[in-house]
Order: structure tokens, then sequence, then C-alpha cells
């Protein structure tokens, strides 16, 4: 069925506008693992199997890695956090394997793949972030992160971005909150109910039944809306609540 010539050019001008926005809107920074997003870190307790063997978090394994095949190997598997196994791990006094920088990326690769394949709910929360750019944003680390000004490398960024493109479920899509999209209408504006505000609230409803919970709680965590749209949300919520009484 062919889409009619006024609906064409509502979604021309969603697409334009969508285009137009600041890049910086479609970036995921993280880096706490009690802050928006923060599942994403190496330190999120997240325990994966590989090498048969369990490890606490992707930090431990990827720490332990520096001393495959030693006793070191276990003593850092077997660190109490992964704060501790960082350390232990950076500890220059114990033998770095000799082909660490070569094949360190791809230790951090295994990590990651195997966390978002043993658990569902990363996977979804990593599936959900669609074509965005997902960034570790911390001054710690100016090669696994991106140095806090941009400028690192973001070498975990990109391991997860990869991974979560080579996906069969990847759909490239990200949409974000309607009021970045469209910060000129008002939270009760007429816009919201026809033309090209009534389309894409439409569009982001749908894309957010697609969603878990687990990465709706992300998102919304993240995206928090400014105050005129969180009393519109009050408002609003109160409104159902009272009609729902009177049924």
């Amino acid at each position: 069925m062919n889409t009619p010539e006024h609906i064409q050019k509502i979604l021309e001008d969603n697409r334009r506008k969508l285009l137009a926005l600041n890049p910086e809107d479609r970036f995921i920074r993280f880096y706490e693992t009690d802050k928006p997003y923060g599942c994403f870190s190496n330190f999120a307790k997240y325990p994966i199997v590989l090498k048969s063997k369990a490890w606490a978090t992707t930090e431990h394994y990827f720490q332990a890695q520096k001393f495959a095949g030693t006793e070191h190997e276990e003593e850092v598997r077997l660190a109490g956090t992964p704060m501790e196994t960082a350390r232990l791990g950076r500890d220059r006094s114990k033998p770095l394997r000799s082909d660490w920088e070569e094949c360190k990326v791809e230790v951090m690769r295994e990590a990651l793949m195997a966390k978002v394949e043993q658990h569902p709910a990363i996977k979804s929360i990593l599936l959900s972030t669609g074509d965005c750019t997902l960034v570790e944003h911390t001054a710690n680390d100016a090669y696994w992160g991106d140095g806090g000004n941009g400028q690192g490398g973001n070498m975990l960024g990109k391991l997860l971005m990869e991974i979560r493109n080579g996906l069969d479920e990847y759909v490239p899509e990200f949409l974000l909150p309607q009021w970045i999209v469209y910060p000129e209408i008002e939270p009760f504006s007429i816009g919201w109910r026809m033309g090209y505000g009534e389309d894409y609230l439409m569009h982001l409803w749908e894309w957010r039944e697609q969603q878990s919970p687990e990465a709706l709680k992300e998102y919304d965590a993240y995206f928090t809306p400014p105050e005129e749209w969180a009393e519109a949300e009050r408002i609003q919520e109160e409104y159902r609540t009272k009609n729902k009484d009177q049924d």
C-alpha cells in the first residue's frame, strides 16, 4: 500500500530533524557501575565462564590473562573485587606475558562477548542502543576510555559497538526522547497530537515496546526529562489515576 503524500512529508521531515541533531545527543557515556549503562563497565558484577572457569567480572578475566598459564592467573581470578583484581593485574612485579600488547584487544573482545552471550539482560541493553556511539567516559584511562576529554582511544566502547553491530538481532535504530528531538514543542502542545510531533511519538512508543524492561530502565535513567516534562508526566499520571478510580 502506498503511503499518502502528506504522511511521506511528515516522515521525511522527521528524518531530516534526526539527522540535524547534535551528534553528541546520540552518545551514551558510561563508567560508574551504579549509574545508567554502568552495566557496560568491566567492573559491573556480571560473572562469565571462560576456559572452563568462572570469573566474577570481565575485569577479573582480562587482568588474569596477563599472566595466563602461571600461578598469578589464578591469584587474580580469585581476587575479591574488580578493584583488587585490577590492582593485581597492574602489579609490574609480576612477569607480564610477552605477547600482551599484541593480544590484549582480543582478550577484551573475548570477555565482552562472553558477557553479552551469557547475560540476556546485557544483550538486550546493548542491542537497545541501536546506532548510538558508546563511550567509556573517564579521565583515568586514555586507551580503553576516552581520557575524560573525548581524545582517548575508547577501545572498550568500540569493542562493545563492534559486538553489538555483529549480533543477528541488531537493528541500527535508536530514538531519543521527544523533548530532545523537538524542544520547541511544549509538553501539552497540540503539536504532539497532530503532524510531525504525533508521528514521532507513535514511532517512539513502537520502538519502546520492542525494548526489554532492563533496557528501558537504563534509557529512562539516562535521559531524565527536564522539569516541565516531569511536571507534565506527573499531571498526566494523576489524571489517569483519577479516571481509573472513577471507572
